[in-house]
């Protein structure tokens, strides 16, 4: 039976929670009932939580973030070697102003956007980068579009690039993976629960670049307000402070960089099986510093073939599943297709 407030409190946060996972793989369950506890809390009153003892390590992070910042700086026809138009998975360079908002529950996507300031490198599930893949695997039916190679810079252009990324990528898997289960019993379902839809988890992962932007005249938005769109995210940030988190009194709550940590938030997915008592909160980029900023988030999704259901626990006569069910690959295809215009249209002119 799934615990669900069925008056869970609206996020009236001022500030973003520490959360330790020092007891996150503790062989005592009383220890990780206690650690789902605090998890609870966060995500049913705030939906954005910082974690420290993560088990990923520095060296690994300032190298990834070292990466960013070799491969942004390249000129922007190397860049445009790996194009996202050049792949048919939503996968490679994004440049300049070329996402759009996919909007929230509380407002539609902008037409007139100009799009977010700010170019990205994306990335998704590869078996190379799954611990838990051996050579012999093979992808699951493609159904929506979604698995697939991934595009990367030659090694004589950023060396240990690809590496790097792909060391990132399967330790953040792995982090995740262990992270749903505390998901699981933080809602008092059976610890593997969600275990059977993440065999090959609808994963992906982008490097972020915002230039800089001086604090005076009509700022612009790095990033407008959205939600994301899988079950959670971990977002790797460097030093400068941008992104902002929406209460319910609207107010935007800067999250800055906190040395050692990671931010989690929730993402639509859960969001919805939980009947949204667990909070996929609005967020922003605002990047005001005058200083380029690099965050690399990663997006932690179900199998794409998973049909996601408000649990039955969740809902109440006052309180009607939120929405009906759906697969998670439907859903990410279409939140993608939003954010990058016209991308579709330009794979099939190749």
């Amino acid at each position: 039976m799934a615990f669900c407030d069925l008056s869970a409190p609206k996020a009236e946060f001022d500030h973003i929670p520490i959360i330790d996972l020092a007891t996150l793989r503790s062989p005592l369950l009383k220890e990780r009932q206690q650690l789902a506890k605090e998890i609870h809390k966060a995500c049913t009153q705030v939906g954005f939580f910082y974690i420290k003892n993560h088990g990923i390590s520095e060296e690994l992070t300032t190298g990834l973030h070292n990466a960013a910042q070799q491969f942004f700086s390249l000129p922007a026809d190397r860049k445009r070697e790996v194009y996202i138009g050049k792949s048919k998975k939503y996968r490679g360079f994004i440049p300049l102003n070329s996402e759009q908002p996919t909007g929230t529950d509380l407002s539609a996507p902008d037409p007139t956007s100009p799009g977010a300031f700010s170019e990205a490198f994306d990335i998704g599930y590869e078996l190379a980068a799954d611990p838990l893949r051996s050579p012999d695997d093979v992808l699951p039916a493609d159904t929506f579009g979604l698995y697939g190679d991934n595009q990367w810079p030659s090694d004589d252009v950023v060396p240990g690039f690809r590496e790097t990324y792909m060391r990132y990528f399967a330790e953040a898997l792995t982090l995740c993976r262990a992270m749903i289960r505390i998901f699981a019993l933080a809602l008092e379902l059976p610890e593997d629960f969600f275990d059977p839809m993440v065999n090959y988890p609808g994963a992906t992962s982008r490097m972020l670049h915002y230039p800089p932007q001086e604090a005076v005249g009509e700022a612009r938005i790095g990033l407008g307000e959205h939600t994301d769109y899988e079950c959670f995210t971990l977002l790797l940030q460097d030093k400068v402070p941008a992104l902002q988190v929406l209460n319910a009194r609207g107010e935007w709550i800067l999250a800055p960089p906190i040395p050692g940590t990671l931010v989690v938030n929730i993402a639509d997915c859960l969001s919805i099986w939980t009947n949204k008592t667990f909070k996929s909160t609005i967020h922003r980029v605002t990047n005001l510093t005058g200083q380029e900023r690099y965050t690399i988030p990663f997006f932690f999704g179900v199998d794409y073939d998973t049909t996601v259901s408000v649990l039955p626990s969740c809902i109440s006569p006052d309180r009607p599943a939120c929405k009906p069910s759906f697969k998670a690959g439907e859903w990410v295809h279409h939140q993608l297709a939003t954010a990058y215009p016209g991308y579709e249209e330009t794979v099939a002119e190749r």
